[in-house]
């Protein structure tokens, strides 16, 4: 009886990694490119768990994410397991059988965050380190890099290799993405299939404990339910109007279904190499709808989903963003589409009505 999939997901406790571990734990491995097979034990973890086809997950993220909500939805599963990330790469050393893919969401997200030593730590050294296993190891990586890597959008979107140096990020956490996505291109060792997904405006559930961070949906829903107002940014801009710098805004549901895509492609790129090609073994996606809206518009959505009048009031844009605030982002997809990922992105006024009324008014 062989081990089950086995997946690492780093940020487990966060918004994207509790999203991703959620849907991993509910796939049939088959739809993930593993093969079929009636041998397959239950859990990588608990021997006496009952028999019943699934994957498994090694789930890391901080210490004082612990208290979290988020930690607690996976507590008690036989097909779960956390370890803190300062033990992660030494227990996977440990293993007798190396995990099939390492999903790596972790970083400190904060764009107001002015220390950097710890976007070092965590953004940059702990990302090197995670490289060198998988590539050590021949473990398919997936890494969360980020549209702040842009900078302030005049140069493009262009994840394409080439473009990757001429751009200059307009704060720390968008620097220390784009750091590592350079070094990664400078490595000649590397994982048998990497990406670098460059997410840019997510929006969905479980994204509460981000608090300031978390999405204009998720605080418009908190503010309109409360004041009957949204309050957006007066404009930094001549260029644009209060509330109508444009965003490229995607739902977490969409940016989990293409990351179980590109799972798939790296299973099967780890059994049949030649069947798809990548140079270099890898490359930067864009992970966004390729549209960009306002954020009026993403206000009106909100409203609408709440069956509420609209009522907006701009108020000043904060003196520690004004210099680093993006007023366009929009995704260019054509890397994604060169290798096969068709998946259609629902429209924002569908992405929020799901949010709004599926998740956030039960408390997700």
């Amino acid at each position: 009886m062989r081990i089950m999939p086995l997946f690492v997901v780093t940020g487990a406790h966060g918004f994207i990694g509790t999203n991703v571990v959620e849907k991993i734990l509910g796939m049939d491995p088959e739809l993930l490119g593993f093969e079929k097979t009636k041998n397959l034990k239950f859990s990588n973890f608990d021997e006496n768990a009952h028999q019943e086809k699934g994957c498994s997950v090694i789930a890391t993220d901080l210490s004082n994410s612990i208290s979290r909500a988020t930690a607690r939805r996976f507590l008690g599963s036989a097909r779960y397991q956390y370890v803190d990330y300062t033990e992660l790469i030494s227990y996977l050393e440990k293993l007798p059988e190396k995990p099939d893919a390492v999903i790596h969401n972790g970083a400190c997200s904060s764009t107001t965050e002015t220390d950097p030593n710890i976007f070092l730590k965590l953004n940059l050294e702990y990302s090197q380190a995670l490289w060198n296993y998988c590539s050590k190891n021949n473990i398919p990586f997936i890494y969360a890099s980020s549209a702040a890597t842009y900078g302030d959008g005049t140069l493009g979107f262009s994840d394409k290799k080439e473009d990757c140096e001429k751009y200059t990020s307009l704060n720390l956490y968008g620097k220390s993405k784009l750091d590592f996505d350079i070094w990664t291109l400078k490595q000649k060792v590397t994982p048998p299939t990497w990406f670098g997904l460059r997410y840019f405006n997510v929006f969905g559930q479980f994204e509460s404990h981000k608090g300031g961070q978390a999405s204009m949906v998720f605080h418009g829903y908190n503010q309109a339910t409360r004041t009957g107002k949204i309050k957006l940014f007066e404009s930094n801009s001549l260029q644009y109007k209060a509330g109508e710098q444009l965003r490229d805004f995607v739902y977490i549901d969409d940016l989990i279904e293409v990351t179980m895509d590109l799972i798939r492609m790296s299973i099967t790129r780890k059994k049949s190499p030649n069947q798809i090609s990548l140079p270099e073994n890898g490359l930067f996606l864009n992970i966004g709808r390729g549209v960009a809206e306002s954020w009026n518009t993403l206000a009106k959505e909100v409203f609408s989903a709440l069956s509420m009048p609209e009522s907006i009031e701009y108020i000043p844009m904060p003196d520690n963003i004004i210099k680093q605030y993006q007023n366009y982002t929009c995704a260019d997809l054509s890397t994604l589409r060169s290798i096969g990922i068709s998946h259609e992105f629902v429209s924002l006024k569908a992405g929020v009505t799901k949010y709004v009324q599926k998740h956030l008014m039960r408390g997700q």
